[in-house]
C-alpha cells in the first residue's frame, strides 16, 4: 500500500462533496470579519517602528499569548486536515495527535521559554533568525533562518488558505477560488495594517472561539448521529473493522508506520516553530510561563474535540447515512451539516475560518519580519527609519500572502500534508538552531550550517518533489519529517568533531542565557551587550 492509498491527492478547485448554505453563516462570517478588520485598525494606530509592528512592544500577557501559541497550530491544517485524515486511518491516528502535541507544546515552553524572554529583554531579538545569529554569531546561520522561516511560512499558510477556501466555499454561493481570494483580502487587510498586535488580539478570541466550537462539534454529533456512538462502533467494526486496529502501524498493520512516526517527530519539534519563539519575546512576565504551558497544552486538547467527526463520517459513509464527499478533507464540514443544527453548523465553520485567519496573520508577519527585520536591517545594516520598517513589512507581507495563495490553489496533495512540509521546513533548521542549541553547549556553527542546508534542502526535495511528480515514499513516510530526522542527524555528527561558537566562545550574556533554569532560578544578571555596530559607531 502507498502514502497516496492511505492519503488519496485531490484538486483543491474540484466540488468538495458537500451541500450547504445558510444565511446564519454568511452572518457570522461578515461579523466575523468585520470584527478582524475593525482589531487590525485600531492595532494600526500602535504601529510606529518594527518593535510594535513585529513584536507586539513586548507587553502579551499570559492568558492572550498562551490562547495566541495553541491557535496559531491548531488551525486549518489541524482542524480540517488531522479530521480528514483521520477519518481514512482511524482513531488510534486521532489518538496519537491528541496526546503527543499537547507535550509538544510544554516542551517548547521548558525548553525555550525562559530563555527566549531573556534574550529578547537582553539583546532586544524579535525574531527565530535572530536568536540563530546570537547564539552562532555567524551571518551564515541568520541567512539559513531567513531562508527557513520565508519558504517555511509559505508552505505553512498554503495549507491555511486551502481549508480556507473549501470553509469559504461551503458558505459563501462562491467556488473554491472565489473563496480563497476573498479570505485572503480580509485576513490581509487587517494583519498589514495591525501587525503582532493584530494578531495576538485576534488570536485570543480565536483561540476561545474554537475551543467553544469543538465543544458544539462533538456533543452534536455524538447525540444526533442515529442510533448514536454504538452504532458507530458497530458499522465500522462490521464494514470495516481495520479501521479500529489498535497496532501502532496503521491499518492494515504496516502501511501506515511510517506516517505515524512522521507525526511523532512533528510532535516532538513544536519548539522548532518560530511563532513559539517569537511568541516567548512578547510575554510580559517570565514567571508565568509555566502556567503558559498548561494553558496552551489544556486548550490545544479541548479543540482535538473536533476530530470526533472522522469515525462518525467514516461510519455514515459505510451505512450509507450520509454521501461520500470523495475528498477526505471534507469530513468535519459534512459531519456538522448532517448532524448540528444550522446555528451551530455557522458558529464552528466560523470559528474553523478563525483558526485559519489567527494562523495566517502571526506566519505573515513573522516572514516579514524575517525580509524586513532580518534580511534587510540586520544582515545588510540598512538604517531605515521607523515608518521604512512597518512600510516594508506590510510590503512584504502582502507578497507572500499571495505566494501562500498561489501555492494552495496549485498544490495537488492533502491539507495535512501541506502543512506538514511547511511545519518540516521551519523545524529542520529552527529546531536545531535554536532548540537544540540554546540547550546544548556543544553545539557549533558547522553543525547548525551542515545540519540545517541538509535538512532544508531535503525538506524541499522530499516534501513537494514526491507531491507534485506524483511519487510516494514507503510505509506513508512523510518527506519533510524523513529530511528533519536527517539533518539532525548530521547537525550533531559534524558539531561533536568541530569546534566554532560553542559554549565558550559566547559574549556572557549568551552563556547566561544558556545557563538559565528552564522552570525557574537562574537569574540572568547581564546588562544587554552592544552589538558591533553600536559600538562603531560610539
Amino acid at each position: 500500500m502507498t502514502a497516496s492509498s492511505l492519503a488519496p491527492l485531490q484538486t483543491w478547485g474540484g466540488e468538495i462533496g458537500v451541500e450547504y448554505y445558510s444565511q446564519t453563516a454568511v452572518l457570522f462570517l461578515v461579523i466575523f470579519s468585520l470584527l478582524m478588520i475593525g482589531i487590525g485598525i485600531v492595532a494600526s494606530r500602535y504601529q510606529t517602528n518594527q518593535e510594535e509592528y513585529f513584536a507586539a512592544g513586548r507587553r502579551g500577557g499570559l492568558i492572550v499569548i498562551a490562547l495566541s501559541m495553541f491557535a496559531s497550530i491548531q488551525s486549518g491544517w489541524g482542524m480540517i486536515g488531522v479530521t480528514g485524515t483521520g477519518s481514512l486511518l482511524g482513531p488510534e491516528y486521532l489518538m496519537l495527535v491528541a496526546a503527543g502535541t499537547p507535550f509538544g507544546f510544554v516542551l517548547s515552553y521548558w525548553l525555550l521559554g525562559r530563555k527566549m524572554r531573556m534574550l529578547g529583554e537582553l539583546r532586544n531579538a524579535m525574531t527565530a533568525p535572530d536568536a540563530m545569529y546570537y547564539r552562532f554569531e555567524d551571518e551564515r546561520v541568520r541567512l539559513l533562518g531567513i531562508a527557513s522561516v520565508i519558504l517555511g511560512s509559505m508552505g505553512y499558510l498554503a495549507a491555511q488558505y486551502a481549508a480556507l477556501g473549501i470553509i469559504g466555499a461551503l458558505i459563501l454561493p462562491v467556488n473554491f477560488f472565489e473563496a480563497l481570494l476573498i479570505g485572503l483580502v480580509i485576513v490581509g487587510f487587517y494583519t498589514v495594517v495591525g501587525g503582532m498586535l493584530a494578531a495576538i488580539w485576534s488570536d485570543a478570541i480565536q483561540g476561545a472561539m474554537m475551543v467553544m466550537g469543538a465543544i458544539l462539534t462533538a456533543y452534536f454529533i455524538i447525540t444526533n448521529y442515529p442510533g448514536g456512538t454504538d452504532a458507530m462502533v458497530s458499522t465500522i467494526s462490521t464494514q470495516q473493522p481495520e479501521f479500529f486496529n489498535f497496532t501502532l502501524l496503521g491499518m492494515d498493520g504496516i502501511a501506515g508506520i511510517g506516517l505515524l512516526l512522521s507525526v511523532i517527530v512533528i510532535q516532538l519539534t513544536v519548539a522548532g516553530q518560530p511563532h513559539a519563539t517569537t511568541k516567548f519575546y512578547m510575554i510580559k512576565d517570565v514567571s508565568l510561563l509555566k502556567w503558559g504551558a498548561l494553558i496552551t497544552a489544556f486548550s490545544y486538547m479541548l479543540t482535538a474535540l473536533y476530530w470526533v467527526a472522522a469515525p462518525f463520517v467514516r461510519a455514515g459513509i459505510l451505512s450509507g447515512e450520509i454521501p461520500d464527499p470523495g475528498n477526505p478533507d471534507a469530513a468535519l464540514p459534512l459531519a456538522l451539516v448532517e448532524f448540528a443544527p444550522d446555528i451551530v453548523v455557522a458558529f464552528v465553520l466560523t470559528s474553523v475560518i478563525a483558526a485559519i485567519m489567527s494562523t495566517s496573520n502571526g506566519f505573515l508577519n513573522m516572514s516579514s519580519a524575517a525580509v524586513v527585520h532580518d534580511y534587510f536591517v540586520e544582515h545588510l545594516d540598512r538604517d531605515l527609519t521607523d515608518g521604512q520598517e512597518v512600510l516594508y513589512g506590510r510590503v512584504t507581507t502582502i507578497a507572500i500572502l499571495a505566494a501562500a495563495g498561489l501555492l494552495a490553489a496549485t498544490f495537488p496533495g492533502l491539507i495535512f500534508v501541506l502543512g506538514a512540509a511547511g511545519w518540516a521546513i521551519f523545524a529542520a533548521v529552527i529546531f536545531p538552531c535554536v532548540a537544540i542549541a540554546y540547550n546544548w553547549k556543544g553545539a557549533t556553527a558547522e553543525g547548525a550550517l551542515w545540519g540545517s542546508l541538509t535538512g532544508l534542502g531535503l525538506t524541499l526535495v522530499l516534501a513537494y518533489g514526491v507531491e507534485y511528480l506524483s511519487l510516494s515514499l514507503p510505509m506513508g513516510i512523510l518527506g519533510g519529517q524523513l529530511a528533519m530526522v536527517i539533518g539532525y542527524v548530521v547537525f550533531v555528527a559534524v558539531s561533536l568533531v568541530t569546534s566554532t561558537n560553542t559554549y565558550e566562545d559566547l559574549d556572557p550574556d549568551i552563556q547566561e542565557i544558556m545557563d538559565l533554569g528552564r522552570t525557574r532560578g537562574g537569574s540572568v544578571s547581564s546588562r544587554r551587550i552592544p552589538d558591533e555596530r553600536a559600538s562603531d559607531d560610539d
